[in-house]
């Protein structure tokens, strides 16, 4: 627990000490970033959240952020969300997980999955002079992550997490694909409400000669109950993504913060965040977001909407629905 605490601590310290050294990188490895693809999230309420999700996230929307906190899962959980971004390009993403201490428990744990795809529909064929080749022709390209995790507790205080990942792209008749992983930490401190996690995102792997969007992520939560009344609670979140391969990305620093208040069955959900500085193509600036959930006796029905500023594909809405059954 001492020796994950100190680990956690060096390096939140080498990410906010790194920061001026990256800058200074840019010019001698920009260029080299590839699959960006990657950066761009699919859970509503982490994007509400500013995109501070490797400590507080505890369920299935974990297994893109840290799959560590999929083993915070009582039961099983399903996520469906859209995006639609500019020149009606979209990005769908289906996760599904499983907890299994009670069907399998010489295995326990949760296993979950997920695909996600970014279709950008037909593109017009033009030559090098920018003309349409034979009147009419087109071709389209696409970019799919297909995604398995496993995650347990590995004592009182602590969690783990693993995911592989499939990632493929499309250009045309021109595709590549890969394999990389994601491995994760939750520190559940003797203090109520409080969490720490830990994550390396898209580890092991190159395309090509170009580096994946490798990142250390360090993160700290912390929900209280009870906030007003016997009925609802609040978490404020924050966290650091320090780039490892390439360096030309900025080290990202996110906050954010819920309140849910909840009522016979209902709970209604409000959420805000701040990036400061852009990692995850979700934009700078303030983030919105909101959700409402229903219990239907047994089955529980999320749906959370989420408002990103502008970036490099313009304002983005995100929805997505999650059921617990």
């Amino acid at each position: 627990m001492k020796l994950c605490l100190k680990i956690l601590f060096l390096a939140t310290a080498l990410a906010m000490a790194g920061g001026p050294s990256l800058s200074m990188a840019q010019n001698a490895n920009g260029g080299r970033a590839a699959f960006d693809f990657l950066k761009i999230s699919p859970i509503s309420r982490a994007v509400g959240l500013g995109g501070a999700y490797t400590a507080i996230g505890d369920d299935i929307g974990s297994i893109y952020y840290n799959p560590a906190g999929l083993a915070g899962l009582l039961t099983s959980e399903m996520n469906i969300t859209y995006l639609s971004l500019y020149q009606s390009i979209n990005y769908e993403f289906l996760a599904i997980g499983y907890p299994m201490g009670e069907s399998i428990p010489e295995i326990g744990g949760t296993v979950a999955v997920s695909a996600a795809l970014l279709q950008p529909g037909s593109l017009p064929r033009t030559n090098d002079n920018g003309v349409t080749v034979n009147g009419t022709a087109s071709f389209s390209s696409g970019d799919q992550v297909f995604s398995i995790a496993y995650a347990r507790d590995l004592g009182h205080f602590l969690q783990g997490g693993f995911c592989v990942n499939y990632i493929q792209q499309q250009i045309d008749t021109v595709s590549s694909s890969l394999f990389d992983a994601t491995a994760g930490l939750i520190i559940l401190p003797p203090f109520d409400g409080m969490r720490v996690g830990l994550s390396l995102k898209n580890m092991g792997a190159q395309a090509a000669g170009f580096d994946l969007p490798f990142t250390l992520n360090t993160a700290i939560s912390y929900r209280h109950y009870e906030l007003f009344s016997g009925q609802d609670d609040g978490a404020l979140t924050a966290e650091v993504a320090f780039p490892l391969q390439p360096l030309e990305d900025p080290v990202g620093v996110k906050v954010g913060g819920e309140y849910n208040y909840k009522w016979m069955g209902n709970r209604a959900t409000l959420r805000a965040g701040y990036e400061f500085l852009d990692t995850s193509l979700n934009g700078v600036g303030l983030t919105l977001g909101a959700g409402y959930g229903l219990d239907f006796g047994g089955a529980v029905l999320f749906l959370d909407y989420a408002y990103a500023p502008d970036d490099i594909f313009g304002s983005a809405h995100r929805i997505s629905l999650t059921t617990k059954f």
